[in-house]
């Protein structure tokens, strides 16, 4: 087992989103040696090997990896938070007891911004998705506050040369498609 405890040292309302709040927490152990291996399992990951981070979402939260600690912002509450700390030390432990069968990825990727997403959409600015624009609509997706499927133009069999690329986009951020 590389990682035996996070704990907790900083719970406040979330900056960025009313009634949520953003969690500091310590690692019992040094990641930096799993960091590599998370980058490849972890889909929508945003890795700096020299900044030794690696930033990811789950759901709505914005989690970033540190070698000795983990941020976390937008969890629903305190139990949400120890909740998704627990799955992540399960990650990291998994990941760690599986990386002779995992390649690990150094690459430094980054996400795509959201006026590359609002490229690859139909731009109808329709407001169908609950958005007023389809920028609008490409930040929270990237976010995770948006589901493709909540762009119906993409659907349409007019928009159909979007779609598949688009749904490739999605996918590989690790964001559900249903």
């Amino acid at each position: 087992m590389l990682l035996e405890r996070i704990d907790i040292v900083f719970i406040e309302p979330c900056i960025v989103v009313a009634n949520k709040v953003r969690v500091k927490a310590e690692l019992s152990n040094d990641i930096s040696g799993v960091m590599p291996y998370l980058n490849t399992v972890i889909k929508n990951a945003t890795y700096n090997r020299h900044a030794q981070n690696l930033t990811f979402t789950k759901d709505v939260r914005l989690i970033t990896l540190y070698p000795d600690r983990v941020t976390m912002a937008k969890a629903v509450n305190a139990t949400d938070a120890y909740q998704v700390l627990d799955w992540l030390k399960d990650l990291i432990n998994d990941t760690w007891d599986r990386r002779e069968k995992i390649v690990p990825s150094y690459e430094l990727k980054s996400r795509p911004k959201p006026l590359e997403i609002y490229g690859w959409l139909p731009k109808t600015n329709c407001r169908d998705c609950g958005e007023m624009t389809c920028l609008a609509f490409a930040t929270k997706l990237l976010l995770g506050e948006q589901q493709i499927k909540n762009c119906l133009p993409l659907f349409r069999d007019e928009y159909r040369d979007l779609k598949d690329p688009m749904l490739e986009i999605v996918a590989a951020l690790g964001y559900e498609i249903s």
